[in-house]
C-alpha cells in the first residue's frame, strides 16, 4: 500500500467577473477540484499528479473556461493552451491552440514528465507543442482526443453568437468582452517535504484570432513551481496578453519566496510589477489574477495567497488532513476594476495539518 503523502491544495476557476447566479456551482466545484486533488496525496501520489487531477475536474466543467466549455476563437472553434511545472525538478510541460484534446492539462503533464527521457540520436524531447503538432502527440501516447466539436458547450456558443454578432454589428460595447469569462483554471499543490507543483489551463478570451496562445501555455507567465527552503507554486488568470509581458506566474514567485511578509510582497509585485508595469503603460486598465503558496519546508508552515485587479476571483483550498475543503469569491469594486488590486489569504500548516491563522 502506498504511503500517504501530506499536503495542501489549492485551485481557482479564474479571475473574470463570475455571475452571482452561478456562484454555488463556482464554490462547489472548486471543493470537488480540491477533494480530487487531495485524494491523489492520499494514494500516495506527488504534488504534480495532485494538480493534474484538480485540473481535470475543471476542465470537464461547462462553468469554466479550458477544456470543455472553452471560450470560442472567432471562427467557432475551440483551441486550448494548458502547462504544468514541478517544481522538484524546474520540469516544465505545456500545449498551445490545441484542439479535439478532452484534457489539455495531461497532455502538458506528459510533455513535463518526459523531460527526462532520453530519445534516439541525440534529440531533445519537447517542451512545448502546439495546434495539430499536439493533438499527434497526444494521439501517439494514448491520451483521450475527441471531436473537436464534442468540447462546444451550450453556453460557450450562445456567448460566442452573442459577442460575434455585436462585433459584426461595430457596437459600442465590444470594448467590455475583455472583462467577461477571463476564468482560466488552475491548481497549485505543495506536501510536507516542500515537492510542489503548479497548473494552468485556458481557452483563452472570448473571439480571440485562431492560433492565438495565452499565458496558460507560456513558460512563466501561467504557471510557475520551485522547490527550496521555501518552496513557491503560483497559478494565474486574466487577460493572456497582459499576463504575458510581465511573465505574472515567476514574477509573483520570485517576489514572495524569500520575504518576511509575503502577503504585502505579493501586494507590492501585483502593483509594481504588473499594474505599474512599464510594459502595459498604454492600457487603462490591466486584468489579472493569481493564486500563490509559499511553505517553510523546516517550519512545515505555509502561506495561501490569492490577488485580482478583476471584478471577482473564485478560489479553493483543502489540507490532506481535513475532510472538507473551502471556496470563497473574492471581489473587487467596478470603480477600481483594472486599476487596482485586492490581496488576501490563510496561513497553514502539514504535519499536523491544521490550519493557523487568516489575514487578509
Amino acid at each position: 500500500m502506498n504511503k500517504v503523502n501530506n499536503g495542501f491544495i489549492a485551485v481557482h476557476v479564474g479571475a473574470g467577473q463570475h455571475s452571482d447566479r452561478l456562484k454555488d456551482k463556482y464554490i462547489n466545484l472548486c471543493k470537488e477540484a480540491c477533494r480530487k486533488g487531495i485524494e491523489k496525496l492520499h494514494e500516495g501520489g506527488g504534488p504534480l499528479e495532485a494538480v493534474v487531477d484538480a485540473t481535470v475536474i475543471l476542465e470537464n466543467s461547462e462553468l469554466t473556461n479550458a477544456g470543455y466549455g472553452s471560450n470560442l476563437t472567432f471562427d467557432g472553434k475551440v483551441e486550448c493552451d494548458a502547462s504544468v511545472m514541478d517544481g522538484s525538478n524546474l520540469h516544465f510541460g505545456a500545449v498551445g491552440a490545441v484542439s479535439g484534446i478532452k484534457n489539455p492539462i495531461v497532455v502538458a503533464k506528459q510533455l513535463c514528465e518526459r523531460q527526462r527521457l532520453n530519445i534516439s540520436h541525440g534529440r531533445i524531447p519537447p517542451s512545448f507543442l502546439v495546434g495539430s503538432g499536439a493533438k499527434t502527440w497526444a494521439d501517439e501516447l494514448g491520451i483521450e482526443t475527441i471531436p473537436p466539436n464534442d468540447l462546444i458547450s451550450v453556453k460557450a456558443e450562445k456567448v460566442y453568437k452573442h459577442y460575434k454578432r455585436k462585433v459584426e454589428n461595430h457596437s459600442s460595447e465590444i470594448e467590455r468582452i475583455t472583462k467577461k469569462r477571463l476564468d482560466t483554471v488552475g491548481a497549485v499543490c505543495v506536501d510536507e517535504s516542500g515537492n510542489i507543483a503548479s497548473a494552468c489551463s485556458s481557452g483563452g478570451i472570448i473571439l480571440k484570432h485562431s492560433g492565438r496562445v495565452g499565458q496558460a501555455g507560456v513558460w512563466g507567465c501561467g504557471a510557475w513551481a520551485e522547490k527550496g527552503k521555501n518552496s513557491v507554486g503560483v497559478s494565474t488568470s486574466g487577460c493572456g496578453e497582459h499576463l504575458i509581458k510581465t511573465t505574472l506566474a515567476r514574477t509573483i514567485a520570485d517576489a514572495i519566496s524569500n520575504t518576511e511578509c509575503p502577503i504585502t510582497s505579493f501586494h507590492a509585485s501585483m502593483k509594481n510589477d504588473f499594474l505599474d508595469s512599464k510594459f502595459l503603460s498604454a492600457l487603462e486598465q490591466k486584468m489579472g489574477g493569481a493564486i500563490a503558496i509559499r511553505y517553510m519546508s523546516e517550519e512545515k508552515i505555509g502561506d495561501l495567497l490569492w490577488s485580482h485587479s478583476t471584478n471577482t476571483m473564485i478560489i479553493g483550498y483543502m489540507n490532506s488532513t481535513e475532510k472538507t475543503a473551502v471556496s470563497h469569491m473574492s471581489t473587487l469594486p467596478e470603480a477600481v476594476v483594472g486599476e487596482k488590486a485586492v490581496v488576501e489569504g490563510i496561513c497553514f500548516r502539514l504535519s499536523p495539518g491544521q490550519e493557523i491563522s487568516k489575514s487578509s
